[in-house]
């Protein structure tokens, strides 16, 4: 009895002396999980969020607003294509003095963006700049105010640009218009297709100028048409590159030409005074030039205020 009295004793004396287990327990899983979970727990930066969206490039002065894929020239209400600023094939085969093809050296060329026109100057548009110009004698005798101006040398395709606010493309920017970042031979590839383009022959349905447009399938991939056939165009090519001082070059082949004298590097050079009945032009417009002669149209209005 007295054994199982001094058991009974230790037991009570054990049991009040001793923290409460279970609740001891609790505190314990409540401090461990608390310090786990403080652990696994990322440090939260104390940087706000920014809600700021990043910023995007700005084109500084007026040339932000002039750069739109196309714009319509005001004086002859031609559409004018851009053409990006990059690094461009160009002049791939030169004329030499003895016509003979040779393979340019340099046949890479760092361009300014610049604007062209989508189609040969017309003979509705020349006549706003030379009225009594007349078409028939190149068209056999039929009218046809769509299709390109031509007998028109290269004094008469300068003043012209000049008149509209513009100017003669130069003969690298003509490539690169007709090539883009390609290395085509044609405007539309490789490959010389008779639909494409109207040179000499009956295949592509013309027999003469066509109206300018008319052969769609023979845009560039800058979207510019009749650029092989149709009419030469007469271009602005650097004194370096002219065998004599008065020599002009003449691009793309026209109603008479054959698929050799349509590739885009082909180079017809003639006089500057020469009147052909397939010579043509287009124009071009540097981004500065259209800056320019748009400020001079807001000076205008200022003073007629």
């Amino acid at each position: 009895m007295r054994p199982l009295i001094f058991f009974i004793l230790i037991f009570a004396w054990v049991s009040a002396c001793a923290p409460n287990s279970k609740k001891h327990r609790k505190r314990y899983r409540k401090a461990y999980s608390t310090d786990q979970s403080v652990q696994k727990q990322k440090p939260k930066s104390s940087r706000p969020k920014s809600t700021s969206r990043p910023k995007t490039p700005v084109i500084r002065g007026s040339v932000k607003t002039s750069l739109l894929p196309t714009i319509l020239n005001e004086q002859d209400q031609t559409l004018m294509i851009l053409i990006d600023a990059g690094k461009y094939l160009t002049v791939k085969e030169k004329l030499s003095t003895t016509g003979t093809l040779r393979k340019n050296k340099f046949p890479f060329v760092n361009l300014a963006a610049f604007y062209i026109d989508r189609t040969e100057i017309t003979v509705t548009q020349f006549r706003k700049y030379q009225p009594g110009y007349k078409e028939k004698p190149f068209t056999n005798g039929k009218d046809c105010p769509t299709c390109p101006a031509m007998g028109i040398n290269w004094i008469q395709a300068s003043k012209y640009c000049r008149w509209a606010g513009k100017r003669l493309p130069q003969e690298e920017e003509w490539e690169a218009a007709a090539r883009g970042a390609s290395n085509f031979i044609y405007p539309w590839g490789e490959t010389f297709l008779p639909q494409h383009s109207n040179l000499r022959g009956k295949e592509d349905g013309h027999l003469f100028a066509a109206p300018v447009g008319s052969f769609l399938s023979g845009a560039s991939a800058s979207g510019l048409v009749d650029m092989a056939g149709n009419v030469w165009e007469w271009v602005d090519n650097k004194k370096s590159s002219r065998p004599q001082p008065n020599d002009r070059v003449v691009k793309g082949g026209g109603w008479t030409s054959d698929k050799r004298q349509a590739r885009i590097s082909y180079r017809n050079h003639v006089h500057l005074k020469m009147k052909n009945p397939t010579f043509g032009f287009r124009c071009a417009k540097s981004l500065k030039q259209k800056i320019k002669i748009r400020d001079q149209n807001k000076r205008s209005q200022r003073r007629t205020r």
